[in-house]
């Protein structure tokens, strides 16, 4: 069963990933588990609003048998350590998403250098969906873009749990019924054409090969048994590219491997994966390389 890890400090956008978790779980038939950390033992990247200090036990508790009404769900408080507790709770395996919101989309790249899902990202060998605050719950999503580049990429056996979700979030549950109508066959075309779309933006002035950038989606593996289709644009910025690239594919999630040098080595503002965790507009979920 898929566990989703939602970190809250009872804060509206906190509830807003609540939601948007609980969707996804009662979907895949997964389950929820709401994670709070006191305030002295959330440090510089664990944001806790000072009012959650106040009987926190009965406000998480309370929230906890609501979500319960929809999908199963437990809770536990922090008060030491929260990294080692996450790990110690998701292990390495497949089968966990750890969920956090994003309050500011339109943030600069400084502040979000602390940002509680960089941080989270790269300390933990397990996918991490972000939901911002300009979000709504909703549907579950089936318009998905996964972006790559065109390096060998290492991931660690947790990134098997991307797949197995992404599969089950568009995965048709209703038979296709086909009449006489002309309307059929447009309807026809939209469930056999996939609504995954692999993606690849690029500066240069030559376009890569299309097989080539194919073949990488394939290697990653994060597409492995998910109908999809492969895609390149040009931009001059990355980042903005693959934005507007997932705004044009009227995309509902958008997916991507965070790359070491998202940790060091680079500077922040010129950062890819930093810019699509702090300015995305739509959920993302990502997972960092081995």
């Amino acid at each position: 069963m898929l566990t989703f890890h939602v970190l809250t400090d009872f804060s509206a956008t906190a509830t807003n990933a609540l939601h948007y978790a609980a969707g996804l779980a009662r979907h895949v038939g997964g389950q929820l588990r709401l994670w709070h950390v006191l305030p002295e033992a959330a440090g510089p990247c664990f944001h806790v609003l000072p009012a959650a200090a106040r009987a926190p036990e009965l406000a998480l508790s309370q929230l906890a048998e609501q979500v319960s009404q929809q999908v199963p769900c437990s809770w536990e408080i922090v008060a030491t350590d929260p990294l080692g507790h996450l790990r110690a709770a998701m292990g390495t395996a497949a089968g966990h998403v750890l969920v956090v919101g994003n309050g500011n989309p339109t943030k600069s790249l400084a502040s979000a250098a602390t940002s509680t899902a960089l941080y989270l990202v790269s300390q933990l060998a397990q996918p991490l969906l972000v939901v911002p605050i300009t979000f709504r719950a909703g549907p579950v999503p089936r318009r998905i873009v996964l972006d790559t580049d065109r390096r060998a990429v290492h991931l660690p056996p947790a990134a098997q749990t991307i797949p197995d979700l992404l599969a089950q979030l568009t995965y048709s549950r209703y038979p296709l019924a086909l009449t006489h109508l002309p309307t059929d066959v447009d309807h026809l075309l939209t469930r056999i054409i996939p609504e995954v779309v692999g993606i690849h933006v690029y500066t240069s002035e030559s376009s890569p090969e299309i097989g080539e950038i194919a073949t990488q989606l394939r290697l990653m593996g994060l597409l492995r048994g998910v109908a999809h289709t492969v895609a390149t644009s040009r931009y001059p910025s990355i980042e903005q590219g693959i934005r507007r690239t997932a705004t044009r594919h009227h995309a509902e999630l958008l997916s991507f491997v965070t790359r070491k040098r998202t940790f060091a080595g680079v500077p922040f503002p010129r950062n890819v994966t930093a810019g699509l965790l702090a300015h995305s507009t739509i959920p993302v979920l990502t997972i960092a390389e081995v």
